[in-house]
């Protein structure tokens, strides 16, 4: 049973992640750069700057949710029996990892349209931003932590 629970642990944290991800960009940080201003006149603006804000935020729930389908897609596989545990949190650990070029290069049009729109400076302005790079961080070095220990398992000794 608490095989069962754990394999569902990878997509609750996806799915945070991915949300996070796009209220960090689509909302938060486009608020928190232009503090004089509510984000409806935010949008407001960047739509009379040119900017398609809709089509960049379903962009960014697009790609939130193909890493959430993808942990989705293993814990299924876990689940039947496919794949063992250990792959599957691996797999897990490698979408979280993957989500920090995600955020980055998400981030990056709508940011600069924001510091372009406003005449604001560009980059992250909300701690969220390094939340999510601290997260993938932390599991890019549970994969490499845990990828060296099993290939040094493996190895026999050099003596």
């Amino acid at each position: 049973m608490g095989n069962r629970i754990s394999l569902w642990v990878g997509p609750v944290i996806v799915g945070v992640y991915a949300a996070v991800m796009v209220m960090t960009i689509a909302v938060w940080d486009p608020e928190a750069a232009v503090p004089g201003l509510r984000y409806q006149q935010i949008v407001a603006g960047l739509g009379e700057a040119g900017v398609d804000i809709f089509g960049s935020v379903v962009n960014l729930i697009v790609w939130g949710f193909v890493g959430l389908v993808l942990a989705l897609v293993l814990s299924i596989l876990g689940l039947t029996g496919r794949v063992g545990l250990v792959p599957v949190i691996m797999g897990h650990l490698l979408v979280i990892a993957g989500g920090a070029p995600v955020y980055f290069f998400g981030s990056f049009s709508l940011g600069i349209d924001v510091a372009d729109t406003f005449a604001v400076s560009g980059g992250v302005h909300v701690p969220t931003g390094d939340a999510l790079y601290a997260v993938s961080g932390v599991a890019l070095v549970v994969l490499a932590v845990v990828g060296i220990r099993r290939a040094a398992n493996r190895q026999p000794a050099l003596v």
